[in-house]
């Protein structure tokens, strides 16, 4: 006979959310979400506490968003049905991203850090669309002369 136990099925602990965790989640998962489709993605994920991460994320969908401007541009706009489910999906799964990852911390948000990240971000968007309209209107004026 052995001296080994029977083998116990595993147990499976349901850890408690508070509900401070839990509506600092669902507000990473909606701020990632609806500052993506502005094309300002990681802001979820900075409200959680990865600013670093988030301001990655930022930059990443800028060079992607330009990426998707020229093969749509290139291809006559083809390329742009082709990542129209690309630019629906990536703040959908970041935010998902977020929102598991503040529960899994038990973690809450910081405003601050939005107010400076999407500040900046908004400022940055802008800054670059004033730029391409003098970039465009210099180009006119200098086809002109």
């Amino acid at each position: 006979m052995s001296d080994k136990p029977p083998d116990q099925p595993p147990q499976y602990v349901v850890k408690e959310v508070s509900p401070e965790t839990e509506g600092a989640a669902t507000t990473a998962l909606v701020l990632e979400i609806v500052f993506g489709f502005f094309s300002i993605l990681g802001i979820g994920h900075v409200y959680g506490g990865r600013t670093v991460l988030g301001i990655g994320l930022m930059i990443g969908w800028w060079v992607f968003i330009g990426f998707a401007w020229f093969l749509a541009w290139i291809t006559l706009g083809i390329g742009a049905c082709l990542l129209v489910p690309l630019y629906i999906a990536v703040p959908i799964i970041s935010g998902i991203q977020a929102r598991t990852y503040l529960k899994t911390q038990s973690g809450s948000g910081s405003w601050q850090s939005v107010a400076l990240v999407a500040g900046g971000g908004c400022f940055l968007v802008i800054i670059s669309i004033v730029l391409f309209f003098v970039f465009v209107i210099s180009l006119g004026l200098l086809a002109s002369i």
